[in-house]
């Protein structure tokens, strides 16, 4: 089924990004720690990346492909590439001046996010500081966006699912060798994370260009379609990025608690994205264009199909996942972590963060693919309604907690409501008619709940047996732990194969005919 192979397509880059994001954390670890610094390196890198997420990438891929997509297979390359030209244009026009206006007021701007730097100036200075040079990547990693989104709408998703990686060895060559010629390594990370959104949107800026549809910037046409766009931007903008907006509460609510508070939840949410943009990720962006050509051309039942086929493929692996770093938490964040001036002290409210947020992992992906559902349809409406009751949910949930759990409490706050995010979603679906379970999704659910279980079982009893063994026989924490993931994953797909979750045949079938992919 080209759908799963355009997934593992896109989540194999996705994968590899993630790896090299490890990578840029470890030496994030190793370099800073967790001090006052780090905490405020981390909150002017979340910045940009929270306002790309809810008004471009997450916007642009509810809004703008599926406009585009059916323009180009509808009406043909011309009318497409004006219709493009003028949402780039506004586009760019709009992120400049809020860039601009952000590195010349961040002074001003900054206490009002931040409500609990007001009595910390030295954590405030050093927040505005960071964030004039970081803010910038707010433009470029948008236009990385929206031409990432062009290629995706030709079904061409290389240089797109690619262009994380590339932006994550720009930071780590960034902040290897400024640091190495005695550079304070806060600034070198903070340059680098500039550098990435350059290189990212030259990334995919060229092969957009090539493409079939070149671009240019021009004088923008308030045509219907680009009307019809910006209706829809804004409830996407809340709709498919709730994530972020509970992120965004966090890291508001965040700046009142002790020092390093924040710095643990950014370590402990690494993690946990992983799976998400693995997963989640792969597959919404695989699934949109599929799903708004199938309804467009009528072909509903495909589009159940393809709807079904993925919430199989979301929840195969982000169970097991969720089980995996509720057991082995400590283990990892020891193993990937405790170096340099990331002390073992860390490791606790590090690790706990980290359960706490992965509980929330199944849902996470499946608002994802619900969202998708709903933006195919051209319905952004819906999302926003649910994802402001989420977002609400979060922020009384975070008042309740974040007192006496700090940081953890954050995680299971922004948990609790992608939960009720999740099941509203789907829910809804189900009463419009726009979701319904085939046979095949029907006996897939409780053989992978049974699966799930087997491999509770196999980690409660014989974990700490081969941690224990091979504390014994490796020196390298990080070796034996991946040895020990690696052996759950191989119970987990060998225990799965056995009870019929997939065959050999399923297999071939999802995977043949790679190259139309």
């Amino acid at each position: 089924m080209r759908l799963i192979r355009n997934a593992v397509s896109v989540g194999s880059f996705t994968a590899l990004s993630r790896i090299l994001g490890f990578v840029r954390e470890w030496l994030q670890a190793h370099y800073i720690g967790a001090s006052i610094t780090t905490d405020a390196l981390n909150f002017a890198i979340s910045f940009p990346s929270f306002f790309r997420r809810i008004f471009a990438e997450g916007a642009l891929n509810a809004s703008f492909v599926p406009i585009f997509s059916s323009t180009l297979a509808g009406e043909g390359v011309e009318e497409a590439r004006k219709f493009a030209e003028s949402v780039l244009s506004l586009l760019a026009g709009f992120l400049s001046i809020l860039v601009l206006l952000m590195i010349l007021q961040s002074e001003n701007i900054i206490p009002w996010i931040l409500p609990g730097f007001k009595n910390q100036p030295e954590r405030l200075l050093l927040t505005v500081k960071f964030i004039k040079i970081t803010f910038p990547f707010l433009l470029f990693i948008s236009l990385t966006a929206f031409f990432s989104g062009m290629l995706n709408s030709v079904e061409k998703f290389i240089a797109a699912a690619s262009s994380p990686a590339i932006g994550n060895l720009v930071i780590i060559a960034t902040l290897i060798s400024l640091s190495g010629f005695g550079n304070n390594p806060a600034n070198a990370l903070a340059i680098g994370v500039l550098g990435c959104g350059i290189v990212q949107f030259l990334w995919v800026f060229i092969p957009s260009q090539r493409s079939g549809v070149r671009l240019s910037l021009k004088i923008p046409r308030l045509t219907p379609k680009v009307k019809t766009f910006f209706r829809r931007l804004m409830p996407a903008a809340l709709g498919a990025s709730v994530v972020q907006i509970n992120l965004i509460v966090d890291m508001m609510l965040s700046s009142y608690l002790p020092e390093k508070c924040f710095s643990f939840l950014k370590y402990a949410d690494r993690f946990s994205q992983l799976p998400i943009s693995i997963i989640g990720t792969a597959v919404s962006t695989a699934l949109l264009p599929m799903l708004s050509r199938q309804l467009r051309n009528g072909e509903y039942q495909e589009a159940h199909k393809s709807q079904n086929r993925s919430i199989e493929f979301v929840l195969f692996f982000s169970l097991p996942i969720m089980i995996v770093f509720i057991f082995m938490a400590h283990e990892i964040i020891s193993a990937f972590y405790v170096h340099g001036k990331f002390k073992s002290i860390y490791v606790d409210p590090t690790a706990k963060t980290l359960v706490a947020f992965v509980v929330g992992l199944p849902a996470y992906v499946l608002v994802k693919v619900f969202s998708t559902s709903f933006f195919s349809r051209g319905d952004t409406r819906t999302p926003v309604v649910i994802a402001v009751m989420a977002v609400l949910l979060n922020f009384g949930l975070n008042l309740i907690l974040i007192q006496k759990y700090h940081q953890i409490g954050m995680a299971i706050a922004s948990a609790s409501s992608a939960f009720v995010n999740a099941v509203l979603l789907g829910i809804i679906l189900y009463v419009r008619g726009f979701f319904k379970l085939d046979d095949k999704l029907r006996r897939f659910l409780p053989r992978v709940i049974l699966a799930a279980i087997g491999l509770v079982a196999y980690l409660y009893i014989l974990n700490p047996v081969i941690l224990k063994f091979l504390a014994t026989h490796i020196n390298y924490k990080w070796i034996s732990t991946l040895l020990v993931l690696g052996l759950a994953g191989v119970f987990y797909l060998s225990f799965s194969y056995l009870i019929g979750i997939f065959t050999v045949g399923r297999l071939k079938e999802h995977f043949s005919a790679r190259g139309n992919s």
